[in-house]
């Protein structure tokens, strides 16, 4: 890893860090006491594998969360990126995302929102509190509109617009559909 991509890297993990810290002190006093904001680790990874071999995770799912193409990969190519695994009671891995700002850094993207496959606690909360932290991280390096890119159907697209995101069509392959909100 070259010098100022290590710098990169560090600067960035600050942001992180303090998007988490953010989001962690406005999500829903329900259940704010039970869930904790972390950046993606290991053990995050490794129960992402076993939704990765679950007979209850969506067809439309084409990401691998492991693997040689996978978050490490995506983590190296991208040290300006937002990443977020969301725990229940610190046991249940109920969510992770990951995303990256725009080249200019004036729009955030969510390029992967995934909840667990199975029942869990946060069901239906998993979004809500990942466009939380998305918005704090968003707000902390600059950006001014937050991006969920290439929804896998058309009650995903749905789901997010009761969340306030337009949905805009792609065009072409190389203009891929997402959804945008501003902050």
């Amino acid at each position: 890893m070259q010098a100022s991509h290590a710098l990169t890297e560090k600067h960035y993990d600050e942001f992180r860090a303090k998007s988490l810290e953010m989001a962690q002190k406005v999500i829903s006093p329900t259940y704010a006491d039970r869930v904790s904001l972390r950046q993606i680790d290991s053990l995050s990874l490794a129960h992402a594998e076993r939704w990765e071999a679950s007979l209850a995770r969506s067809d439309d799912a084409v990401w691998s969360w492991s693997g040689d193409t996978g978050f490490r990969k995506y983590a190296y190519r991208h040290p300006k990126r937002f990443d977020l695994a969301i725990w229940y009671a610190n046991t249940q891995l109920c969510g992770l995302s990951v995303g990256k700002p725009t080249y200019n850094g004036s729009k955030m993207r969510l390029d992967v929102l995934e909840g667990a496959p199975e029942n869990h606690p946060l069901k239906r909360k998993v979004v809500e509190i990942t466009v939380l932290a998305c918005e704090a991280y968003a707000s902390l390096i600059g950006a001014e509109q937050i991006r969920i890119m290439r929804p896998v159907n058309a009650n995903v697209v749905k789901y997010y617009e009761s969340f306030g995101f337009t949905l805009r069509q792609g065009k072409a392959s190389n203009v891929p559909t997402y959804l945008w909100r501003n902050l």
